[in-house]
């Protein structure tokens, strides 16, 4: 699909996934890459921050019009329009976590009327809100219904940090098959971070695997 939606709770990692997401595209793809971002509420791990790095890189990446004064206001930028409307571009939003994000997305219902479009939720069942089926499914619910477009996949990005095993890799999928086989939802990708794919490369075989290069930081780290 030329337009892909991406969303989840906050600390799925949906942020995460969608800066790698359009990165593989551009990788993939001779054409414009543009990363829309539509967390107008966190105020960390927000695509935005990418900005320079990602148009270095040939990737346009577009927000609220004060976002690089630090400013998180539900001023969305005019160029989201253009986005949307040239389909010379391959389009990833990245949707936010909660109602107020996901209503934002609403404003461009028309745009997913008139084309399909991928709607893929990031779980990580280790997270708050998130970590039974039935929670995971009305969080599901919420953003459907707030955003006004239907989910078409689900990502599993299972993970506990540092502290990440297969052991928990295994308890998390369990969540996200029973919450696809409730939804009838395909399980489109398990994101892994790329040294623990490295290390148990056998394991993953169930679905399609993006390895995932981290590059958000919170600002408490970043200027380590």
């Amino acid at each position: 699909m030329r337009i892909t939606i991406i969303g989840g709770a906050y600390g799925s990692g949906k942020t995460e996934f969608a800066v790698n997401y359009a990165k593989y595209l551009k990788t993939k793809n001779s054409g414009p890459i543009g990363l829309i971002d539509l967390d107008i509420v966190n105020p960390y791990f927000r695509s935005r921050d990418l900005t320079e790095q990602m148009g270095q890189e040939g990737i346009t990446v577009v927000s609220s019009e004060l976002a690089r004064e630090n400013v998180d206001i539900p001023a969305l930028s005019p160029q989201i329009y253009s986005l949307l409307q040239d389909h010379s571009y391959q389009v990833v939003i990245d949707m936010g976590g909660d109602a107020v994000g996901a209503r934002a997305l609403g404003r461009f219902n028309q745009y997913f009327m008139a084309e399909p479009y991928n709607f893929w939720v990031v779980i990580n069942p280790f997270r708050p809100d998130t970590e039974t089926a039935d929670q995971t499914i009305k969080m599901i619910d919420n953003l459907q219904t707030a955003a006004r477009v239907s989910a078409t996949g689900l990502v599993a990005n299972i993970n506990l940090g540092t502290e990440t095993n297969l052991e928990i890799w295994h308890k998390g999928l369990s969540v996200i098959q029973e919450v696809s086989t409730q939804m009838d939802l395909p399980i489109v990708f398990q994101v892994v971070e790329e040294g623990f794919l490295a290390s148990n490369s056998d394991f993953f075989k169930a679905y399609p695997v993006f390895p995932l290069h981290l590059t958000m930081l919170p600002p408490w780290l970043d200027s380590e």
